[in-house]
């Protein structure tokens, strides 16, 4: 693409939010400043996941919690969350020969807390009262209760990544809806008996097996 033609066509795109709102009247314009910088949401959502190769690791739940957000730079806003994901899992014990065996689902509750930053598409605005978005974070999970058994698979603490995309519908200035579809990426590590007595799993795979949770939230929030 020539100097002249890419010039031409970036100053078209940077024209167009613009170019929106020709021709409406202030009052009829399908724009409105996000003007307060900070919001608290309560938030509610559902986890899925397989829990790893033989299900032990957490998955399946509802998750609740809270969120604080504050706008830094118009559609850039930081966030940090707390959230309790009542979960479940595979439990494993050990028959009289010594093998493992699974014995079906048990709680494995987990709490969740994370820093994200999120891109609004629409700017510091809302378009037609929808402020849509993308973004991603870090995260940090650890298990709240363990099952009964010295062979009960530990989860521990787990680092997580967090990407997502959603939009918030504001019902007025102060008071929005999210709805968002995110992912969690998380890593389990398997004990040597489990990779022994389960398919075979190599130490190298056992040692690294990184798991993909989808994850639907949604929430009430309001702004200040």
């Amino acid at each position: 693409m020539r100097p002249v033609s890419l010039a031409l066509f970036l100053a078209l795109g940077t024209a167009a939010p613009a170019a929106a709102q020709v021709g409406y009247a202030p009052n009829a314009s399908p724009y409105r400043e996000i003007t307060r910088k900070m919001s608290l949401t309560a938030l509610g959502g559902y986890i899925g996941g397989s829990g790893g190769i033989i299900g032990v690791g957490p998955h399946d739940g509802p998750v609740y919690g809270g969120r604080f957000g504050i706008s830094i730079s118009g559609p850039v806003e930081f966030g940090f969350a707390v959230e309790y994901a009542d979960l479940q899992g595979n439990l494993v014990r050990r028959d009289a020969a010594g093998k493992l065996f699974l014995t079906g689902l048990v709680p494995e509750p987990v709490w969740m807390t994370e820093f994200t930053t999120q891109y609004t598409l629409t700017g510091g605005k809302t378009w037609h009262h929808l402020a849509p978005y993308i973004g991603g974070g870090l995260g940090y999970a650890w298990k709240a209760y363990s099952p009964a058994g010295a062979d009960a698979f530990s989860f521990g603490g787990r680092f997580y990544l967090v990407p997502f995309a959603g939009t918030r519908v504001f019902v007025n200035q102060r008071t929005f809806l999210r709805a968002e579809i995110r992912g969690a990426f998380w890593k389990l590590a398997y004990p040597p008996p489990y990779y022994v007595d389960y398919y075979g799993l190599l130490q190298s795979y056992a040692y690294n097996n990184y798991l993909s949770n989808v994850w639907y939230q949604f929430g009430v929030g309001y702004t200040f």
